[in-house]
């Protein structure tokens, strides 16, 4: 009798609906994440979206705290046979309830949040179960940390949307255009975030996480994914942090000394980063994180106010609010304990304190201030230097993680730019610099600038105070053009991403007021001693540049004594610096100055890529040289398209020729979209990829094409494997690109057709064979090379010559229909799979995905387009259908792929 009613308790008890706190349940966090993403910035976010974003504020601002741990309450919850969390009701099946009080135990986890995770990994359609992933607590654990993330970086990208709209405020230049109805709502979204301690919060998670263990109860399998999936939280953590810092608040000095001891514990392993790297991935996370730290505390700095306030001669008492001087003092002796001998790490962050402490010691009225005379940042500074902590810096521009990850790279590079150009300020870098360290700063800037156009942009405002040091080194650099190029050369290649700074570089060189060229002192007259003008007596012509004379009577200012009886001289002789930079190209040709043409088609090769009208400009270059009277004697034409022609044409296939092909080949292109007919002109008469013409190259027929006659020599091909071994496959890629801007222009000659043929014969069918450098690149040579094919199928309606020939070789030759079967036939399960596998990266996988789904489109045009006018149209249908095709054959990938679907997140 007893049992009975034991019985019916218990089934009592499965019948109910047990009312849990509300607070336990969530949304999928991988689904929001991606709707935020999927929002294009230009347009207003859906009211839906709005709605979510409203709702998960509490999630947002506590973050991975509301993921509960473990509590009687839940676990007797489970025994009801239905749960009301909140608006959401679920069934509690016996199987689930099981896995989540085990997975509970584990993860250290609410079990009323476990079974919602265990009811919904075990619900998803795409699972896939394989290796160590098979059984359910460890795809549980997956989906447990894969929430967090998400989590993470909702708020991220809302803290990071708002940073945008301050960026697109501030610098009118912006890429980034904002739109009001989103920007406000996002805005608010973040204001509210960080007026609620989101600093707080977050920097709770990031203690917490550098002082967590490995759970006791979970599998030892685990630990790798548990660590890395630890120290990816820490990054997307401190990338809030530094974009909170950076942009909406200061950062106290009670809450920086915390995170310099942060920073110490860090570079001293005193935390759980020893335990935590277990992988390369793990490794590389954890360099990232020490990373992240150090700029965070370079930026509370606030060096850019302290610049503002130098140039402003603002007392120190009057303009900076961040620290005080006590908290100076104090984050000083703090500072003072590190050995940048023994903790190399440690030095960047001792050079940075160093250039504060000389900026607040620079402001008017620092005689008030005892301790602030009192502190030696000199001794800092010689410390830094021969520790050679300077030099991280570059180390740290130079990672790749700084390139590859997702965070806001933007700010983190304008961190480097204030710090450098501080630094500059503050201890006088100038030319006379000859220690090497003149390179190295130049070397970083280069490497912060380029590939920034918003930086750029900024620089090139004269209204930046920030970088008026940066721009008195580019000055005094260009005054000592063309004695000093390659330096020049190195920082205005930087300094030209985008339209409006690259139209800014070409007409800073080409308003050059002066040339400066070394001199024997002793046949110059002085002019003037005090201010060290002098005149030269005789005409004087300029190394270098064959016929370009100063002529008698020009004067000039002395730079600096080169040697005992040399001084350079910067004279007073306007002339295009361009002008003279690519007279100095074209001798430099003949007399083989290898780096200086990588230097100066590096810099032609950007102008060009960012600035249409400054390529306009290069193809109508002209100045006049003058006669040793100082008369203008000819009108001089500078033809750069034929001077690159010429040189292409003459370059050896080893690795430096590789190097300025493919910047010689990018320029022709970008010059063929302004003048088609002019350029195309010149490269078939030079003949620069050695097309074995039937005919005589300078007598084409006129149709333009010699027919048979399309084959190249064996150095392109030579070439491109060296390229790919080498390099990025630059060269490659040049030339693909090169081939359809030639197909752009209409043109039908036999450069054209051979380079057709070559794109799709050769290329296309062997360069998943070749041996790459960077494996990933392989896919950025698949999609050119795809993009090449397109415009063949194209090209055939209008280009009826060239179009005939192709149409013949694309349907009749099997190896390219063997290479489009081989990269389309993939199944959906096999693209699955790639995503769980530690030898194929992200980038890999997105690569072949883009390339399938571009492969298909040139069947598909294949198919529909030409199946009843193409005489070798069957032997291309045969390829498509074969059963026999590998791996699989084309309708079963087809057919697989048509039902893949994967979250991005």
């Amino acid at each position: 009798m007893a049992t009975t009613t034991e019985a019916n308790d218990e089934a009592s008890r499965r019948s109910t609906t047990k009312i849990v706190d509300a607070s336990l349940w969530w949304d999928p966090f991988p689904q929001l994440l991606a709707e935020l993403e999927s929002v294009s910035p230009y347009s207003d976010l859906p009211s839906p979206l709005e709605k979510k974003i409203k709702e998960n504020h509490a999630w947002f601002l506590d973050t991975v705290s509301l993921f509960k741990p473990p509590n009687l309450k839940s676990r007797e919850a489970l025994d009801a046979s239905r749960l009301k969390i909140g608006l959401h009701q679920i069934t509690v099946e016996t199987d689930k309830k099981e896995a989540a009080v085990k997975i509970s135990s584990a993860l250290c986890l609410d079990e009323v949040q476990s079974y919602i995770l265990v009811d919904r990994t075990i619900d998803q359609k795409c699972i896939v179960a394989d290796g160590v992933f098979r059984e359910l607590p460890h795809l549980v654990m997956l989906q447990y940390y894969l929430e967090r993330q998400c989590l993470m970086k909702c708020t991220r990208h809302i803290i990071m949307q708002a940073f945008m709209y301050y960026l697109s405020y501030s610098s009118p230049n912006a890429v980034y255009i904002a739109t009001r109805s989103q920007d406000a709502f996002i805005v608010d979204e973040a204001q509210k975030l960080i007026s609620d301690g989101l600093d707080r919060k977050f920097f709770s998670v990031l203690q917490e996480n550098l002082h967590s263990n490995f759970p006791e109860n979970m599998d030892v399998d685990l630990y790798t994914l548990w660590a890395e999936e630890i120290v990816t939280e820490d990054n997307v953590v401190l990338d809030v942090l530094f974009l909170i810092f950076y942009e909406f608040c200061p950062c106290t000095g009670e809450l920086w000394k915390k995170l310099c001891l942060l920073y110490e514990g860090f570079i001293s392993n005193s935390y759980n980063f020893g335990r935590l790297a277990v992988s390369a991935e793990a490794v590389s996370s954890i360099y990232h994180a020490k990373l992240q730290l150090l700029l965070i505390l370079i930026e509370t700095l606030d060096l850019e106010n302290l610049l503002q306030m130098v140039h402003d001669e603002t007392p120190f008492r009057h303009g900076y609010v961040t620290f005080s001087l006590s908290e100076v003092e104090e984050i000083d002796a703090m500072v003072s304990t590190f050995d940048v001998f023994e903790n190399k790490e440690s030095g960047p962050l001792v050079l940075a304190w160093a250039v504060f402490l000389c900026l607040i010691s620079s402001l008017p009225g620092k005689e008030e201030n005892s301790i602030l005379m009192e502190i030696d940042h000199i001794g800092y500074v010689r410390q830094a230097f021969e520790a050679g902590s300077l030099s991280s810096f570059l180390e740290i521009i130079e990672n790749d993680i700084l390139r590859d990850f997702d965070g806001p790279i933007t700010g983190f590079r304008s961190v480097l730019r204030t710090f450098l150009s501080a630094f500059i300020a503050s201890y006088e870098i100038n030319l006379q610099l000859e220690d090497g360290n003149l390179k190295l700063i130049l070397d970083i800037l280069c490497k912060i600038y380029q590939g920034e156009e918003s930086l750029c942009t900024q620089f090139w405002d004269r209204e930046s105070f920030v970088d008026g040091p940066i721009r008195c080194l580019l000055c005094s650099l260009e005054g000592e053009f063309p004695f000093r190029t390659a330096e020049l050369l190195q920082l205005l290649t930087a300094l030209c991403e985008g339209a409006w700074p690259a139209e800014c570089v070409f007409n800073f060189l080409d308003k050059s007021t002066g040339l400066s060229s070394p001199v024997d002192i002793s046949s110059c007259a002085i002019v003037n001693d005090a201010s060290q003008t002098v005149m030269v007596v005789q005409p004087l012509h300029l190394p270098g540049i064959e016929g370009l004379v100063i002529p008698s009577g020009t004067r000039g200012h002395l730079l600096k004594m080169i040697d005992r009886d040399i001084a350079l001289v910067r004279w007073e002789f306007p002339q295009s610096g361009i002008v003279v930079l690519l007279l100095r190209l074209a001798q430099g040709l003949y007399l083989e100055k290898t780096s200086e043409i990588v230097m100066t088609l590096g810099f032609l090769s950007r102008l060009v890529t960012f600035n249409m009208g400054v390529c306009y400009s290069l193809l109508d270059l002209g100045g006049y040289m003058h006669d040793e009277m100082n008369s203008p004697t000819e009108h001089l034409r500078i033809n750069v398209a034929e001077i690159i022609c010429a040189f292409i044409k003459n370059l050896s296939p080893d690795c430096s020729g590789v190097e300025l092909m493919s910047m010689g080949v990018k320029i022709l292109a970008k010059m063929l979209k302004c003048s088609p007919y002019h350029v195309s002109r010149l490269i078939v008469q030079a003949n620069i990829f050695d097309v074995a013409f039937k005919t005589n190259p300078f007598k084409v027929d006129s149709n333009g094409l010699s027919s048979g006659s399309w084959l190249l020599s064996g150095r392109l091909a030579k070439m491109l494997l060296i390229d790919c071994e080498q390099n990025d496959c630059q060269l490659t890629l040049s030339v693909l690109d090169f081939t359809m801007q030639l197909m752009d222009s209409g043109m039908e000659n036999d450069v054209v057709l051979a380079l057709v043929i070559f794109s799709i014969q050769y290329v296309l069918v062997n360069h998943e064979f070749w041996n790459y450098k960077n494996k990933h690149t392989r896919w950025k040579v698949t999609l050119k090379v795809l993009e090449v094919l397109k415009k063949c199928i194209l090209s055939i309606s209008y280009i009826q010559k060239l179009g005939e020939v192709v149409k013949d070789i694309l349907f009749g030759d099997s190896s390219i229909h063997n290479a489009l079967c081989r990269l389309v036939c993939t199944t959906s399960d096999v693209l699955e799979k790639l995503y769980f596998s530690r030898l194929y990266g992200l980038t890999d996988i997105e690569g072949l995905q883009q390339a399938i789904v571009l492969g298909l489109d040139i069947l598909s045009s294949m198919l529909s387009d030409f199946s009843m006018v193409v005489p070798t149209f069957t032997v291309f249908c045969q390829a498509v259908i074969s059963q026999t095709a590998k791996p699989v054959p084309v309708v079963t990938a087809v057919i697989s792929l048509m039902s893949f679907f994967r979250n991005p997140c």
